[in-house]
């Protein structure tokens, strides 16, 4: 008697088709995640409206990974009061500043910064009876964006004492011109200068592609402009990613944009590590010495005009004091003036900052009255040595 051959009991017609199972398989896990993937985006659709600034916590969170230019699209309109006012935010031309009341006899004190230094600049005007406070500054704004405006601004000679903003949390994001590259949560397409160290420690900007609401637009829906632009960001900027900042059909899957999401978070941790920690910081980073360039620079420039030029280090939470550490170098070599924050809270305590990583109100006015000192004492006066 032959016994069954177990090498040809594949080929039974009764035996089970495992490679036809894998492949229904297969494809109804495609359809759900499809159906999944479809009703999500319509159950939480983003707002089309560009003025819409309140859209819920689930469409913000399932549009987070959608392309940047994807979102500049969306968001802008031909004129600022029909797009998004995150668009008309943080442009050199025209710098808008913002004025407090006078005060009899003050001092003018203009700050330069991101949203951190508006808020001292609030501070500083609320609890001191001296100084009369201006702030220009943009969301987000790191301080090549800062020390920009402050060549920019008009009126910087009829202030004082300058303020120049720098915060470690985006340190390494001084080499970006344009936060739109860095800042994926956020469609903020205002530009800044890109400054470059040159061999012998001096300072280049290169001016951005567009640097007014106006010029945006026109850029942005001129194809052959905005390639350019584009490519101008590319060759300037190490944060442009083609993969986070294209549109693509893919734009439409709350999946895809989850993962684009992720990505971006990774790629944004990877560049924070190798620049500034708690733990430390890289000195031969191109963000770091370009950091020390530009204070260096900003004090040099403000000091020629007769202003006081102050620096204002915003330490963020859970970064200790490694931003103070490395300007310190070149804050006591040029006897440069400056408040870091570290010293007014504890940057290792959470209580002393806000959900969205200001400080507390409280701190603020805290700081700025250190502001405050530390502006009177280099105001104050220096005694003339008689000669023997």
């Amino acid at each position: 008697m032959n016994l069954p051959n177990s090498s040809i009991s594949s080929s039974d017609p009764l035996a089970p088709p495992r490679r036809r199972e894998r492949l229904t398989l297969f494809v109804w896990v495609v359809i759900w995640l499809l159906v999944i993937d479809i009703s999500v985006g319509l159950l939480f659709a983003y707002p089309s409206d560009p003025r819409e600034t309140n859209p819920g916590a689930a469409s913000l969170y399932f549009d987070y990974g959608r392309s940047m230019e994807g979102r500049l699209r969306r968001a802008t309109r031909a004129y600022p009061d029909q797009s998004a006012p995150i668009t008309t935010a943080g442009w050199y031309e025209p710098l808008e500043a913002g004025e407090r009341l006078e005060k009899p006899g003050g001092v003018e004190v203009t700050v330069y910064g991101m949203s951190h230094a508006v808020r001292l600049a609030e501070a500083l005007h609320e609890v001191s009876p001296r100084y009369e406070v201006r702030s220009i500054g943009a969301p987000g704004a790191t301080t090549n964006w800062a020390y920009g405006a402050f060549l920019r601004d008009p009126k910087r000679a009829e202030s004082e004492v300058a303020v120049l903003a720098i915060m470690s949390s985006t340190l390494p994001m001084i080499l970006s011109p344009a936060p739109m590259n860095w800042n994926t949560s956020f469609a903020l397409p205002y530009t800044a200068d890109r400054y470059v160290l040159l061999k012998g420690g001096e300072l280049q900007a290169i001016k951005p592609p567009y640097e007014s609401f106006a010029e945006y637009v026109r850029t942005l829906n001129d194809p052959e402009a905005w390639e350019v632009a584009l490519d101008q960001f590319a060759q300037t900027d190490p944060f442009f990613d083609p993969f986070l900042f294209r549109q693509t059909v893919f734009d439409n899957s709350t999946l895809f944009r989850l993962v684009r999401r992720a990505w971006s978070q990774k790629r944004d941790r990877a560049w924070r590590e190798q620049v500034l920690t708690a733990q430390g910081y890289d000195p031969e980073s191109e963000a770091v010495r370009t950091a020390n360039a530009i204070v260096a620079d900003f004090a040099r420039k403000a000091r020629r005009e007769g202003i006081l030029p102050v620096i204002y280090i915003v330490d963020s939470f859970g970064y200790g004091d490694q931003l103070s550490r490395s300007l310190s170098e070149t804050l006591a070599k040029d006897s440069i003036p400056y408040i870091s924050t570290h010293r007014v809270v504890d940057p290792s305590n959470p209580s002393g900052y806000l959900p969205d990583s200001h400080f507390t109100d409280r701190n603020d006015r805290k700081i700025a009255s250190a502001l405050e000192r530390l502006i009177d004492r280099e105001l104050e006066p220096q005694p003339i040595l008689q000669a023997p």
